[in-house]
């Protein structure tokens, strides 16, 4: 099981500091990076991300569903993690529908999601700047 400090490293809809997560994709000829700001990590482990404008990802998402999602924060020193796994585009549904709603409420009517990404997650590592084994899961 993913450890909890690492899903509230990705929580940032309760985060106060609000970090920046970096989604990575990949199309069959082009990597792709992108900002987001609107990430809720799911008692089961996996992560919702909210898409307001990040077209290019959504679309290599539905070619390419694996995805690396990264988050990097300041504690005592540098640290942050990086995750991997497969996402698939939600457009519909309880879950969309309750995100969305969250995400208009906290960005006071500023943004309103298009769709979302699922993320199960497959793997974690830390990104601490430390010698050793950096796979946390």
């Amino acid at each position: 099981m993913i450890p909890e400090d690492v899903l509230k490293a990705f929580d940032n809809l309760c985060y106060p500091e609000k970090p920046l997560v970096w989604v990575a994709t990949c199309s069959e000829d082009e990597p792709h990076l992108v900002p987001v700001c609107f990430v809720k990590a799911l008692d089961d482990g996996r992560l919702l991300i909210g898409n307001v404008f990040i077209k290019r990802t959504e679309r290599n998402i539905e070619s390419n569903p694996r995805i690396a999602v990264g988050v990097a924060f300041k504690r005592e020193g540098w640290d942050g993690y990086l995750l991997k796994g497969r996402a698939e585009v939600l457009r519909e549904g309880e879950l969309f529908e309750s995100f969305k709603r969250e995400v208009l409420e906290r960005s006071g009517g500023k943004r309103e999601l298009s769709s979302a990404l699922l993320v199960s997650v497959e793997e974690v590592y830390s990104l601490a700047p430390k010698k050793g084994k950096k796979r946390v899961f």
